[in-house]
């Protein structure tokens, strides 16, 4: 039987002019119609319209990411603006720079929690907003990268933090459940939760939950990159994911395009020709 699929991503004014637009565009033509995708705009106007594209206000929807950035608003350690010790072998200062910018990272995991509460889909991804869609992809393909007995599907990196510009939540599983609770409850609780943490971007946070949740459950993951990632690199378009996918990750969305020296696999659709 397949799965009912939901996508969610967000992004704020300049992002939508940056990619945001691409995004939704490329989607909408290479995405099944049944497939609902779930923008949480932050402060922007999205003129793009479809049966399956369903657009919210980030800060109406969501009440505790505003009492979220009320509280931590300005507050250096919140935003990566407070040194947490001497710099380490490569220079840099720990706190300081985006891995401790919570604010940053916090509209992206609450536009998660909302929508995981809210939409009847089985399986939620998430997809960043600088993501390319640029070849079709069919439901029976997404129940084979996404299958149903799985809690969660990611993108590992090894001994380096995942890759979460893209990843799969069952929302049938208790143990997804209890994931995204948790994984919420370290942003409620911040002083408790993401701030006890060495990093507190989200792919940092979101596996010291996962390492959590296997401590209370036998969750069951799916690696999408499992051996072919080792740290730094860009594991996305390495894997199956590549055929339909593209992520323009830092420099990137300036040239429009992943790199030809990240590909480290064989691809051969038209897109990366």
């Amino acid at each position: 039987m397949n799965n009912k699929f939901a996508v969610v991503t967000t992004f704020h004014e300049s992002g939508y002019i940056q990619y945001g637009k691409r995004m939704i565009e490329t989607f909408l033509t290479n995405w099944p119609t049944e497939v609902q995708l779930y923008i949480y705009a932050e402060d922007c106007n999205v003129v793009e319209t479809a049966p399956n594209l369903i657009v919210y206000d980030l800060h109406t929807e969501s009440p505790e990411l505003v009492a979220f950035k009320e509280k931590w608003r300005g507050v250096p350690k919140a935003i990566g603006q407070e040194p947490k010790g001497p710099p380490g072998r490569n220079g840099k200062q720990p706190g300081i720079g985006f891995k401790w910018d919570a604010i940053r990272f916090a509209h992206k995991v609450y536009s998660i929690f909302h929508v995981a509460k809210n939409t009847d889909a089985d399986i939620l991804l998430w997809m960043d907003a600088d993501m390319v869609c640029h070849s079709p992809i069919t439901v029976e393909k997404l129940n084979q990268l996404c299958p149903s007995d799985y809690d969660l599907a990611f993108l590992g990196r090894g001994h380096k933090y995942s890759e979460c510009g893209l990843y799969a939540m069952n929302l049938r599983s208790a143990n997804t459940r209890t994931f995204l609770d948790i994984f919420q409850a370290m942003y409620d609780d911040a002083e408790h939760g993401i701030f006890t943490l060495n990093e507190w971007h989200d792919s940092y946070v979101f596996d010291e939950v996962r390492n959590i949740v296997h401590h209370i459950s036998a969750i069951k993951e799916l690696d999408w990159a499992k051996g072919l990632i080792k740290g730094e690199g860009h594991p996305l378009i390495n894997s199956e994911w590549g055929a339909y996918l593209d992520h323009l990750k830092g420099s990137r969305k300036d040239l429009g395009k992943s790199k030809s020296s990240d590909i480290l696999v064989d691809r051969n659709e038209e897109y990366w020709k």
